[in-house]
Order: structure tokens, then sequence, then C-alpha cells
């Protein structure tokens, strides 16, 4: 393949044009290739166009790469392998001995837990006009404690909390009762979230639903699983496979994304009320979407590699992409909108009949 037929593979917007010209390059010139793209979705001179193209050609991409891990077995201890960052710079990684089940009986046990103290309505108000409860601040502190001990090298991040990143090479990100407001009124919709972060970026995942009691998880290059209190619907998950937007469809999204008004796409949409459990029905392909308005790291970073591992694409409007998250910030400041999807066509779709409330970052963060 010349290097015309390269490119005009590359944006063709065409799903099979581009996975020929991606299995035509060798390693080296597939990060070259990647890293263009990336250059060129955050290129504010641009054309929107150009953008689109080279999202819709990315996600594809990430697609092909994630897809070797589909059918890989529940965790067993470690998982060693290449992992592409937003940056365009491979690392091989070797999770830490049993994170995985540790973060997974963590999230189970405070889950079980947390369900005899939903309802309970003892609540006050943070700085940011959200609810916290002492539920919240309790589960917080022993998970955080948990985790530290088994691991005292790594850093933990938390809504209720360590905020700030200092960089260290692993760090957990946890948030303690993700909808809080749900649980704080007994609505059967909240979920305990834990990320495990290598370099800033998630690579370790678990999502515990209690009141629907469901598990979510997965770890890099090891697929994503569930785990239900009744057995049914245990083992892999998988994105939908719809490559367009229709009646019959569902989508989620949060309540603060229709201040703005309706969303302009014809799906059913749902409004659990969780952010967590919006991108987890995308993740096991009840949604074929997933948009929320407000978020923080802590609502995402558990999802982020359950999605991936999943088939499926997910991106923020933070500039320069919310992770690797940057060491001295303070995440509790930091918000911004994500948006997933089941497949690239379907991504790229959304972002065209959103474009009046989600964009792609311009530019780069300077921060």
């Amino acid at each position: 393949m010349d290097l015309q037929q390269l490119w005009e593979g590359i944006f063709s917007e065409d799903g099979s044009s581009v996975r020929k010209a991606w299995a035509s390059l060798n390693a080296e010139e597939q990060v070259t290739v990647k890293a263009l793209l990336l250059r060129v979705i955050e290129d504010p001179e641009r054309i929107k166009e150009q953008r689109i193209a080279a999202q819709f050609a990315l996600t594809i991409i990430n697609t092909e790469q994630c897809s070797t891990s589909v059918g890989a077995p529940p965790n067993t201890g470690n998982a060693s392998a290449a992992l592409l960052q937003p940056t365009s710079a491979i690392s091989t990684i070797t999770l830490p001995d049993g994170a995985l089940n540790m973060a997974r009986e963590l999230a189970h046990q405070t889950g079980q837990q947390l369900k005899f103290a939903s309802g309970q309505l003892i609540a006050s108000f943070k700085k940011d006009g959200t609810l916290v409860t002492a539920s919240d601040i309790e589960a917080n502190q022993k998970l955080g404690e948990a985790l530290q001990a088994r691991y005292p090298e790594h850093g933990v991040l938390s809504e209720e909390g360590e905020k700030v990143y200092h960089g260290e090479e692993w760090c957990w990100v946890i948030d303690p009762i993700d909808g809080t407001t749900n649980f704080a009124w007994g609505f059967p919709c909240w979920g305990v979230l834990i990320a495990l972060l290598h370099h800033g970026y998630p690579v370790l995942g678990v999502a515990e639903f209690p009141p629907v009691g469901q598990q979510l998880y997965a770890a890099h290059n090891q697929g994503a699983w569930r785990k239900t209190e009744i057995g049914y619907g245990d083992g892999p998950i998988r994105v939908a496979v719809d490559q367009s937007l229709t009646s019959t469809q569902l989508f989620s999204c949060g309540t603060r994304s229709l201040k703005q008004g309706q969303l302009k796409i014809p799906c059913k949409l749902r409004l659990p009320g969780s952010s967590g459990f919006d991108f987890a029905m995308l993740a096991c392909g009840a949604c074929v979407g997933a948009y929320d308005s407000t978020v923080h790291v802590w609502d995402v970073a558990a999802l982020w590699p359950i999605i991936e591992e999943a088939g499926g694409q997910i991106v923020t409007n933070y500039p320069g992409g919310i992770f690797p998250l940057r060491a001295g910030v303070d995440y509790s400041s930091v918000a911004f909108a994500a948006l997933g999807a089941c497949s690239a066509p379907l991504l790229a779709e959304t972002l065209s009949a959103l474009s009046d409330r989600f964009t792609l970052p311009s530019k780069p963060s300077t921060t």
C-alpha cells in the first residue's frame, strides 16, 4: 500500500478501509500514525470534518487493539501487556500482585455494608452543592486504609479524601458511593467504584452495584467481565454491535445533561442518576451510548478500562484528554463532560448530533 492509499484508507470514515490500512503498518509505523491522529483531533486549525474523520479512525484502531483481549480468562494474578498511552508512548505493565482480586473483594464488601444504610437520608451539602453522607466518608476511609495497607507505595485519590495526584506510578482512584443522592433517598441505583492507574492512566476498574446485585470489572488485556448475585449473566461482556443511532435503542445520560435541552438523538433516553451506572450500561451492551455533561475523575476512572476492554469508545472534552492525570493537579476542581459509544461509527454520529454541547478539545492542556 503506497502512502496516498494509506492516508485515504485511514481518513476514509469506512471501518474496513481503516482496518486494512492499519493492518498494513508495522508496530513503529502504527505508533507514528496514532500520534498523528491525536494531533489532528486536537488541532484547532483543522476543519471539523478532518477532526471527526481522525476521531473515527482512532476509535476503529482502539477497537482493533482491545479486541484481542476478548475471551481472556478472569484475573488469575498478574497481567503483562503493551499499553499505548494517549501520548503515544508504549510501556509494558505488570499489575501489582492480586490487585484485581483485592479491588473486587473490597468493592463487594463495601457495597454489602452500604446496603443497610441506603435510604437513611442523613446527608449534608458539599461546597459544590452535591450531597455527602456519613456513609460516603466512612466507606472512603475504610477503602483507602485497606488499599494503602496492602500497597503502601501507591497513591489513593478519592472524592471524599485526597484529591491531588502526586505523580505516583500506581494510584488508586475511588468513589465510595457513586450516586449519593440516589443512595441517600433509597433510590436503588448507586455503586462503589474502584480504579487503579498506571502513570496516571486507568488499567484496572471495578464497578459494584449492590441494589441490582452486579459487579463489572476489567484489567488491561484481560477483557471485561460481569458477576451477578444470582449467577445469571456471569462471564465476559461486550458492547452492543450497533453502527448507527435508531429509535429502538437505549442511550443513558445524566440529569444535568438535559439542562441544555433535549439531546438531538433518536434513542430512548435513560437517566439512572449515577454516572458509573450510565457507562456500565454501555459496557455491558444495554445502551448504545452514554453521556454526562459534568463528571469528575472518580466518576469515570473505574469504567474507563471496563468500556475499553468491552470494545467500546469513550472520550472527554477535557483539553488534552483527562488521562493520563497530571501531577500536582487538584482534581476536585476539574469537571468535564464524557461521551461513550459502542462503536466508532456510532461515536462519530453521536459527536455530530451533540455538537451543540459536546466538542472534542481543540488544544492540549497546559496544566
